[in-house]
C-alpha cells in the first residue's frame, strides 16, 4: 500500500470506530479481515496510526477547539503536531486510493493549531475534562504521571494454567519460538511478552496451557487464596478469567460456582472451561441467581465481586473507551455494585471471605465503597494483604496495608483495585 492508501484506511477505520462506538481491536480486525490485500507492514502502521490518533485524542481536540473547529475523524487524523500541513496536501490528492484533497477550510484550520505548551491537562493526560477532574481526586500531585502511563500502550500478560504446566514450562517454549516473556514481577502465575503476538493459534492457548489476563487481574484472584475442597463463588464471574484462576488454585477439588447477569458473556466460559481441563465449574445463568443465593446463603468458603464497573483501570489497552465515558452513569454502576456487594455478603458463612475488586482508578468505586460495606456490615472486617494473599506473594509493595490498589505508572498494571473481607466467626 501507498502512503496515501495507508493514510485512507486510517481515516476510514478512525471513522468507523468513533461512528459505531466500537472498540478499536474488533474495528482493526474486521478492516484487516476484508481488506487481505494489505500486507504484514501496511497492517502494522496503519494499527499504529489509528492508536496514535486515539492516545492523542485529547490533544487533538484541543488543538482543533482552538483553531475553531468542529470535531471530525479526518481531523483529528490531521491534527497531529508532528506532520506539517505541506505533507498532508501531499498524500491527499483524490486520486486512486488516496483521501480527497483538503479543503480550504481543512487548510486554513491545520495552519492555525496552537502551541501545545498552553495544553490544559485533560488534554495532556487524553481524557473528557469532567472525567480529569474525577481522576485528580484520586491522585492528587501525581495526576499527570499516573494519567500518562495510563495513556500508554499495554503489555500482554499470560496466566499460566497451573492444572496443566508450569511458568517454566511455558517460558522455554515461548522462548523456543523466539518470543521474548519474561516472568510478571508480582504475581507467581504470570508471563509478560512486551509485543503483541497471535497466540490464537499456537498449542499453548489452544491447549490451555495459558490465557491471557492481565497481573493486576491476577492479583485479585490470588487475593482469594482458595483451597481444594472448598465452595467458592464467582458472583460476577464474566466470560470466567478469573475463574479458571480459582478452579487452578483448588486444583479441580470442591465447587466452584460461576455466575453472571450477562448470558453473553457467560457462554463463552462453556469453552474455556473445556480447553484448560476444568472440571469443578458449576455455572449459573442470570435466571438461577435467586436461587444460587438462597442455596448458598451463609455457606460459601470464599466470595469474589469482580463488580462490573467504569473500566476506567483498562483504557490503556481501550483508549476509546475514556472519550464514550459518561459520569452520570456512575450513580447507577455504585448503587448496583452496592446490591452486589449485600448479595455477596449473605453468601459469606462465618469465617468466610468476600473479595471485592474492580478495574477502576475512580474513588467513588473503591476506597468509598470498600467504607460503605463496612459501614452497613459490622460482621466483616479488612484482612491486612499480608494475610490474605497467604503467602502467595511476597513483594512489600503489594501485600502492604489492606487494600490493593494497582496503577499502570507504579505497578505496570492495569488500574485496579481489592480489598478482602473477613466475616465474624460468631
Amino acid at each position: 500500500m501507498t502512503p496515501a492508501a495507508r493514510l485512507a484506511a486510517t481515516i476510514a477505520i478512525v471513522s468507523d470506530i468513533l461512528g459505531r462506538a466500537a472498540a478499536a481491536d474488533r474495528v482493526l480486525s474486521d478492516w484487516q479481515r476484508r481488506n487481505r490485500y494489505a500486507g504484514a507492514k501496511d497492517r502494522r502502521a496503519i494499527g499504529e496510526a489509528v492508536y496514535a490518533v486515539l492516545r492523542e485524542q485529547g490533544m487533538r481536540r484541543w488543538r482543533l477547539e482552538e483553531a475553531g473547529a468542529a470535531i471530525t475523524p479526518r481531523l483529528l487524523v490531521f491534527a497531529d503536531a508532528a506532520t506539517p500541513l505541506q505533507e498532508w496536501q501531499k498524500l491527499c490528492t483524490g486520486e486512486k486510493y488516496a483521501p480527497p484533497p483538503l479543503s480550504e477550510d481543512e487548510a486554513a484550520i491545520l495552519s492555525h493549531l496552537p502551541s501545545d505548551e498552553a495544553a490544559p491537562l485533560w488534554a495532556r493526560v487524553n481524557l473528557p475534562p469532567p472525567v480529569a477532574e474525577m481522576v485528580q481526586a484520586a491522585f492528587g500531585p501525581h495526576t499527570e504521571m499516573e494519567l500518562s502511563a495510563l495513556n500508554g500502550r499495554a503489555p500482554l500478560d499470560l496466566r499460566v494454567n497451573t492444572l496443566k504446566t508450569s511458568r517454566e514450562d511455558v517460558l522455554q517454549q515461548l522462548r523456543a519460538e523466539s518470543i521474548g516473556a519474561a516472568p510478571t514481577p508480582f504475581s507467581p502465575l504470570g508471563i509478560r511478552i512486551a509485543e503483541r503476538v497471535r497466540l490464537e493459534t499456537s498449542p499453548l492457548y489452544t491447549d490451555g496451557l495459558i490465557e491471557p489476563q492481565d497481573e493486576a487481574a491476577q492479583l485479585g484472584g490470588l487475593l482469594m487464596d482458595a483451597k481444594p475442597g472448598e465452595v467458592v463463588v464467582d458472583l460476577c464471574a464474566g466470560a470466567g478469567g478469573k475463574t479458571l484462576l480459582l478452579a487452578a488454585l483448588m486444583r479441580n477439588r470442591g465447587e466452584l460456582h460461576a455466575a453472571d447477569n450477562d448470558p453473553r458473556r457467560l457462554a463463552r466460559l462453556g469453552p474455556r472451561l473445556q480447553r484448560a481441563g476444568v472440571r469443578n465449574v458449576i455455572v449459573h445463568p442470570a435466571d438461577r441467581m435467586p436461587d444460587l443465593l438462597q442455596k448458598l446463603e451463609g455457606k460459601a468458603d470464599r466470595v469474589l465481586l469482580d463488580v462490573p464497573c467504569s473500566g476506567s483501570g483498562t483504557w490503556r489497552r481501550n483508549p476509546e473507551a475514556r472519550w464514550r465515558y459518561d459520569p452520570a452513569s456512575l450513580e447507577e454502576v455504585v448503587r448496583r455494585q452496592r446490591g452486589l456487594l449485600s448479595d455477596g455478603a449473605r453468601l459469606v458463612r462465618p469465617g468466610g471471605r468476600l473479595v471485592y475488586a474492580t478495574c477502576s482508578i475512580l474513588p467513588t468505586e473503591n476506597d468509598q465503597q470498600a467504607d460503605w460495606f463496612l459501614s452497613h456490615h459490622a460482621e466483616f472486617t479488612e484482612l491486612p494483604l499480608a494475610q490474605a494473599f497467604g503467602g502467595i506473594i511476597t513483594e512489600q509493595r503489594i501485600q502492604s496495608g489492606t487494600r490493593l490498589a494497582l496503577t499502570p505508572y507504579r505497578h505496570g498494571t492495569d488500574g485496579f483495585f481489592a480489598v478482602a473481607f473477613q466475616r465474624a466467626r460468631q
